[in-house]
């Protein structure tokens, strides 16, 4: 089977938030579509039925808790699928794996894994200093107190 060939394509749609950055993600996935089938014998374009493209979000390194679900891409000339995926704010992985079905419904194992990370920058704003210190001295050293007050700013 040819090499998987995958290609991550990211659109960032910028939404006015005064929250943490999100953005809406378009992933482009491509392949190569086999010509053979596991015993060496040629497989035709026109014997596949589908690929079922599989994929996970901060699955770890196990590609087979990809999960269940996949979304199916149909025709002989499919070779690539675009997913739209859920805006985040905090940087994230997303994996994917492919199988080949036939017209006899035989399916394939998983390609191998391919993975993309997402780094989401944020436009929230920034956290208020903490642990102010305010102290006072007396130059004379004629008896006046030192005051000493710690504390955390509101947010």
């Amino acid at each position: 089977m040819k090499t998987l060939m995958a290609t991550l394509t990211l659109f960032i749609l910028v939404f006015g938030s005064a929250t943490a950055y999100t953005a809406e993600a378009l992933s482009t996935l491509s392949w190569d579509a086999p010509t053979t089938r596991v015993d060496g014998t040629p497989l035709q374009a026109t014997q596949i039925e589908e690929f079922r493209v599989y994929y996970g979000i901060d699955i770890g390194p196990d590609p087979l808790a990809i999960g269940p679900e996949y979304t199916a891409v149909s025709g002989e000339n499919a070779t690539d699928i675009t997913i739209e995926l859920v805006p985040r704010a905090d940087p994230y992985v997303i994996s994917f794996a492919i199988t080949t079905v036939d017209r006899d419904g035989l399916q394939s194992v998983l390609s191998e894994t391919v993975t993309k990370t997402f780094d989401v920058e944020s436009t929230a704003k920034p956290n208020a200093p903490t642990q102010l210190m305010f102290s006072v001295a007396c130059a004379d050293g004629s008896g006046c107190e030192i005051t000493e007050v710690t504390g955390t700013a509101e947010q």
